[in-house]
């Protein structure tokens, strides 16, 4: 019998006799894998999946899950290794010791996310601020031995915007080539070719592109676009979900709903990450929201590497001013401090957050008033909302400033900064609206138009559409919003 190259895995390492209960059940589930083979099917290192294997971590339930199904071809047999698993998961999670996090609780004289004083004459269903000493949910620590690295979590969009499409094709070496490309394309609906700086493994091996511009997802998840002026858009990929866009990059799920970083040329992406429940883009970070909700990661900036940062939320709100959380349960909303585990608490339950260049905004929970989180410097006491404008149904913010939806969610307004907190109004509401750096733009309801306001000219401009998703981040200092060829 052939020998299978690599180091044999010793005793479970664990902490608890439930981590090693889980760490044997996966050793049996991977057995005659090596680390190495593991690394290249899941994206995921060899040290990770080493101490995944020993029980020094626990493997995080999404990965699990795909390992047994992946691995288990019968139905039956499936069902009934899923269901051990995801017991025998539960149980070292519950059992695993975890490190205390720092972070500033909430006092007794915490203003509300949503409540502050509004000036007289203006309204608002406040709510009482937390009973001191209550811990947040949003920051429990991660399993023993984290943070770390974390296992990763890929594109997929069609119509583009009206107008000329300038596509730039890749070149392909051989019909070959041309050939195996489509076979790939058909079989798993988009995977990231090779290419110069992107190995076909799929490690970036170079920082990824900016974000900068707006972009979409063509109707059905086919093709992603990038706006070049006008209504000129180039075609970059072939397909995806969703598309995040910021500093940190661009980045998009896939059909197959693990995450794709973009490499700056039409065709290149590479992904970096496991499926996720939310992803958010604040400053130069991109931050994940595993999928079992769990926990909070932020992405070290190249491979499949992420860091524990907090532990469960509902929700993740990002943008220039920092990463925010919400809290299950609770929905209070915690301001991350950019050290893992490090959280304040910012306020209470909203019924919608947005943050902008000024801030964190948050939506009363009946939704009769919106008010600004006021950031000072430590302790969170000292924090306080003020009142910032009227009713609203949801709220968007970025660079640009604050825009909302009127109560029953037709029309969209825009905060005037400065000003005495009046909506004014700018036009109908639409299925989407994203805020860039002097701009916001919007998918109509029927989703057949992109289109773009500006506080400069007070009017709307069709730039494209038929489309499935928008994507926006722009320079607020001056640069040039739509992309442009070299």
């Amino acid at each position: 019998m052939e020998r299978r190259a690599g180091r044999p895995q010793g005793r479970p390492r664990g902490s608890t006799e439930q981590a090693n209960a889980l760490a044997e059940f996966l050793l049996g589930l991977t057995g005659g894998t090596t680390l190495r083979e593991l690394a290249g099917r899941y994206h995921v290192s060899k040290t990770l999946w080493g101490e995944y294997r020993s029980g020094e971590k626990i493997i995080p339930l999404e990965l699990l899950r795909r390992l047994v199904r992946d691995r288990t071809p019968d139905e039956r047999t499936r069902r009934t290794r899923l269901e051990t698993a995801e017991r025998l998961h539960a149980a070292a999670l519950a059992t695993t010791p975890q490190p205390s996090t720092a972070l500033t609780e909430p006092s007794s004289a915490s203003p509300s996310s949503v409540e502050a004083a509004p000036p007289a004459g203006h309204p608002t269903s406040a709510e009482p601020a937390p009973p001191a000493g209550q811990p947040t949910s949003a920051e429990p620590a991660p399993p023993a031995d984290s943070p770390a690295s974390v296992e990763p979590i890929g594109p997929a969009a069609g119509g583009v915007p009206v107008g000329r499409r300038r596509r730039r094709p890749l070149l392909f070496i051989g019909v070959a080539g041309i050939v195996v490309l489509a076979v790939l394309v058909a079989l798993a609906g988009w995977e990231p070719p090779s290419a110069p700086g992107v190995p076909a493994s799929g490690v970036v091996t170079a920082p990824p592109a900016s974000g900068a511009g707006v972009f979409s997802v063509g109707p059905g998840g086919r093709g992603v676009f990038r706006w070049d002026g006008g209504e000129e858009w180039t075609k970059i990929g072939d397909a995806a979900k969703r598309l995040w866009a910021g500093p940190a990059g661009l980045f998009a799920t896939g059909m197959d709903d693990r995450l794709y970083v973009y490499g700056g040329s039409p065709g290149v992406w590479s992904p970096i990450s496991e499926p996720g429940a939310d992803f958010a883009v604040a400053g130069p970070r991109l931050h994940r929201l595993a999928a079992d909700r769990q926990s909070v990661h932020v992405w070290d900036g190249k491979g499949t590497s992420w860091t524990w940062i907090g532990a469960p939320a509902a929700r993740l709100y990002g943008g220039t001013r920092g990463l925010f959380a919400v809290a299950p349960g609770t929905g209070w909303i915690w301001f991350y401090r950019d050290r893992p585990g490090h959280w304040d608490f910012a306020g209470t339950e909203g019924a919608s957050f947005a943050v902008t260049g000024q801030g964190l905004y948050g939506l009363t929970p009946d939704r009769g008033a919106v008010n600004r989180w006021t950031e000072g410097e430590p302790p969170a006491s000292r924090r306080r909302w003020v009142h910032a404008a009227g009713p609203a149904g949801e709220l968007y913010g970025g660079a640009a400033g604050l825009f909302s939806t009127d109560p029953p969610g037709a029309r969209l307004r825009v905060l005037p900064e400065p000003g005495p907190g009046v909506w004014q109004d700018i036009g109908p509401a639409g299925a989407e609206t994203r805020v860039g750096g002097r701009a916001v733009y919007v998918l109509t309801r029927d989703r057949s138009r992109i289109l773009r306001w500006t506080r400069d000219t007070g009017a709307w401009q069709r730039i494209g559409g038929p489309a499935r998703t928008l994507a926006v981040w722009e320079d607020p200092e001056g640069q040039a919003e739509p992309h442009r060829a070299g």
